[in-house]
């Protein structure tokens, strides 16, 4: 994912859902990355990251891992 995509995911997800969890990870490695990086969007609920890029016309990446207690989207 783009890391200015990331940040404005992030920025919405803080206003539009009051998200307080949202994060950037600007380092991620994902599976089957194989120590390549990429931006991600830590959260809460990926169906809300996925909502908020349709709204702002972003077409990016929306592979997602679960990370136990949240999940990232990449």
């Amino acid at each position: 994912m783009d890391i200015e995509n990331a940040r404005a995911i992030v920025d919405k997800l803080e206003w539009d859902h009051n998200d307080d969890r949202a994060a950037v990870d600007e380092n991620y490695s994902g599976r089957g990355m194989y120590g390549k990086t990429t931006a991600a969007v830590v959260c809460s609920n990926p169906d809300d990251v996925v909502f908020i890029m349709g709204k702002l016309g972003i077409e990016d990446s929306r592979r997602v891992d679960n990370l136990g207690l949240g999940y990232v989207v990449y």
